[in-house]
């Protein structure tokens, strides 16, 4: 037996996703902004999580196009 998911059930998936990766951005915004804000910064550390942020863009970008072929 074969079972197919549904375009609403692959929505509800990428959009979780997508919900997930928005948690991973803020969360590494935010810990910029901390490594920032320290006397001495650890550009090592500002350059990878800029790096990540990036990367999360990248794959939001990445679901909307799935999410957009879903509808």
């Amino acid at each position: 037996m074969t079972v197919e998911l549904t375009n609403e059930e692959k929505s509800a998936i990428v959009l979780q996703h997508m919900k997930n990766i928005a948690y991973s951005e803020y969360n590494a915004a935010l810990t910029l902004s901390e490594e920032q804000a320290t006397i001495s910064p650890n550009q090592e550390s500002i350059l990878s999580l800029t790096s990540q942020i990036a990367d999360f863009v990248a794959q939001k970008q990445v679901l909307q196009t799935e999410l957009d072929s879903l509808s």
